[in-house]
Order: C-alpha cells, then structure tokens, then sequence
C-alpha cells in the first residue's frame, strides 16, 4: 500500500538524519524517519553489561558553541550531563616507546621531550614562511612546510589518526583542518592567526562530555520528540515520478511503499547508488572510509601500574606499535567501570593498518595485550572484554575531495526535493554532524516556502 503521510522523507536515523528531523519538527513541518536498524543512533552507540559502560562510536562530544548547548536544554538533558575528568586535559603522545605528556603552553613546549631542540628552533621560522599557492594539499605536506617533521610525526600523525583513523599524507587540510588553512591564506601564518583569535573575545562555555547512560543518550532524546520515525525499516529504492519520490522497501519484514514531496538521504555514501536508480551516484561509491576495530578492556586497578591520569594515549606512525591509540575511559568519565576498576577503549586498524581492523578479538588481543603491558605496564589478562569492527568506520576527505562534494551538488540541482547529508558531507564529528543537520533542516525549510 503507498501512503503520502508526511511531505518529507528522512533516510537514515543517525545523528545527521535526527538532527535535520528535529530542525524541521520544531518548524512545524512533518517528517517521517526510515531507520534499517531497530534502534536510532547510527554509529553512536551505547553497551551496558555488568557495570561496564562501553561508546561502540564516538566516545565523547566537545561542546563549544551555543547551538549545541542550546539544543542541550532543549532536550531537558542537562541532568543527563556529565562533565569529563579534569585529568582528561592531560594527554600523552607515545615517544621513544613512553607515554609523553602533550605540552598545554608556551612554557611546557619549550621542555617538552616530544620535540628536539632543533624542532623547536625551526618552529620560529613558521611566520617568515609564505603561505601554499595551490588549492588544496595533503595535511603532511602543510604541516612539515610549516612546522617541520617532528611536528608532524609526533603532534598531527597521532591526532590524525586519533579523529579520523586516517592517513595525512592523503587527507586534505582544507576539507579536515579548515580553519589551518583559513589561517594560512588570511593571515599568511599560523602564529599570526592564532594570536589574531585570541583577540577576539570569547564567551562560549567549553565543556568536554557525555552522558550517565552513555552517548546513545543524545540520539535517543531527539527520538522521544519525533512522532513518525520508522525502525527495521529498510528502504531499498527511491525514484522520482512526476516531482513526487516514490520509495518502496520492507517495514519489520513485510513490503511498503510510500510518497513525499522532498527525501533527504543521511546513509553512508556507498550504499547511495543501490537506493536511487541514476547512474550519477556512482561516484559517491568511490569515496574512501577507514575501517576500524574498537576494543574495551576491563582490568582490575592493581593490574595497572601507570596512573592513567588523563585522556588518554596517541601513538604515532614513527613508532614501534600496531595500536592507533588508547583512551582512559574510566578515568575520563565517572561510572564506565565496576568499583576498583579501570576501563580502556582502543583503536586498531584505520588507514595505516586497515588489514588489523577486521581481525577476530583473539587475534587483536595478540597485539595490544603486549602494547599495553610495555606502555602502561598492564600485567594478566582483562577481565572485561567488548569488540566492535566497523568495515567503513569513517569517511576520508583526501585531497581531491572537493569532486564528491561537486557531483553531490550537481545531484541536488538536477534532481528537485532531494537534499544529500551525512558525515561525507558537513564533517565527521557529532558537533559536525548535528550542526550540518540544521542547517540542512533550514535549506529545506526555505525550499518549501
């Protein structure tokens, strides 16, 4: 049976499609939500088991605009709300095979043993260097023209891999770290444009956090306000006929069809092609993604002999260890372990050892049980074990990229009613994700009018 019950059809219940449904809810424009999962969330999602509180995604969300906090209250979360560990503005970089204290001023870079004498001379020739004529570049090359290589290996390379699981000799600097580029091609500098912004006053609370029952919880709360989202419903085609999008797919197992005037797909960018019979999404399958393995491990406190006394540990290419990195979990949030507990969440595979990450749990443990006995001095074996693979982890936004966004925006053009979103698009943060999502919730809004 075809059904026209709302003017506006969501593909996808991640935190991108919720955000653009909740943008538009609180409009007063209807909108109905087709999630093939039978829980909403996307890749933000939350495992409970026996006083253990595992992130299977993003781990934690970095509020420092209004928007966000805004959308905060509006949810009535602020109860929900809980602050990261003060310890967790400590972080380590892995050099020499030790975890190094990442310097957090001008006093502590200068005694820093992450970078040599001769790299932090060559750090005061970044304002006589003339900004990159071309129009985009690999974040190694803007780095080490800029800083130097010991920058680069032992600052960008880690934390690289610690947003994106990616590659920086292939990532794009306009498309990743905007705002360096921005101030390389305003201010011809990046000291110049750091000093220029810290100018300008700044009232925006910052705040690092999650939730008590986890980062689901945000998802979730948009959910509970949305009248019409359809879970275990997968929709398998969409086609325009006569300026209305036809979709047909399969709700809890049994066919449906149904109309609407606008469709909004929010799914990764390689199952795109298989939904919408045009051959102009093909391209969209070409966009890369890292894939990932996420593993927590529970260890009795006595187990451990290093402090765990901040975020957590990025581990650079340059160094000696398949591990990408390993959070603190229950040092940075209260409640992730059982009392006399530590709980850590590591990250294998990505673009450097995309081979690792679909590796069994057996197998990973082989490799980071002897990682973190030599860098935090675990000894036995976890008490506590949860893996999660992602296949296609985390869009790539290597040089290069801006031909995805071009032919996305070509899509949109010639096709009335569809508006394209997800983190292949706005940034692969959750800030990112929901800020795109408004945004998106606001064009769409226009359109209508």
């Amino acid at each position: 049976m075809t059904n026209k019950n709302t003017p506006i059809g969501i593909l996808g219940a991640g935190i991108t499609g919720l955000s653009i449904a909740y943008g538009l809810h609180k409009k007063g424009i209807p909108v109905t939500v087709y999630e093939k999962s039978n829980q909403v969330g996307g890749a933000i999602k939350t495992i409970q088991e026996d006083g253990w509180l595992v992130e299977e995604g993003p781990n934690t969300l970095m509020v420092k605009s209004e928007q966000l906090w805004k959308l905060l209250d509006e949810l009535d979360l602020q109860n929900q709300i809980i602050e990261a560990n003060t310890k967790a503005k400590r972080r380590f970089i892995v050099k020499d095979s030790q975890p190094v204290a990442l310097p957090s001023s001008i006093s502590a870079l200068l005694r820093t043993s992450l970078l040599t004498t001769g790299a932090k001379v060559r750090l005061l020739k970044e304002p006589f260097i003339s900004p990159s004529q071309d129009d985009d570049e690999t974040i190694a090359r803007f780095i080490s023209r800029r800083l130097g290589q010991e920058p680069l290996n032992y600052g960008i390379n880690p934390f690289v891999s610690g947003v994106y699981a990616g590659d920086p000799a292939k990532l794009s600097i306009r498309h990743t770290f905007s705002s360096l580029w921005e101030m390389e091609q305003t201010h011809g500098s990046l000291l110049k444009g750091i000093i220029k912004k810290k100018k300008q006053p700044d009232t925006i609370k910052r705040k690092l956090l999650s939730f008590k029952d986890g980062n689901q919880t945000l998802p979730r709360s948009l959910a509970s306000v949305l009248p019409n989202i359809k879970t275990s419903c997968e929709i398998t085609s969409a086609n325009q006929r006569d300026a209305v999008w036809q979709l047909n797919g399969r709700e809890e197992g049994t066919p449906m069809q149904a109309e609407h005037d606008i469709i909004i797909p929010t799914l990764p960018a390689y199952q795109l092609a298989s939904i919408f019979d045009d051959s102009s999404f093909t391209p969209l399958s070409d966009i890369p993604y890292a894939p990932l393995s996420i593993v927590a491990l529970g260890f009795k406190k006595e187990q451990i002999h290093h402090p765990l006394d901040g975020f957590g540990m990025l581990i650079p290419e340059v160094e000696p260890f398949q591990t990408l990195g390993v959070l603190f979990s229950s040092t940075l949030f209260s409640d992730r372990a059982p009392e006399n507990h530590h709980l850590l969440t590591c990250f294998i595979g990505g673009a450097r050892y995309p081979h690792l990450a679909q590796k069994s749990k057996a197998e990973l443990l082989k490799y980071l049980l002897p990682e973190l006995d030599q860098l935090l001095g675990i000894e036995g074996n976890p008490v506590f074990t949860h893996h999660t693979f992602w296949p296609k982890a985390i869009p790539q936004y290597n040089v290069g990229y801006e031909q995805y966004l071009s032919a996305i925006k070509n899509l949109e053009k010639k096709s009335p009613g569809l508006f394209i979103n997800g983190n292949f698009r706005g940034g692969v943060s959750v800030p990112d994700c929901i800020f795109s999502g408004l945004d998106t919730a606001n064009k769409v809004a226009d359109y209508l009018k």
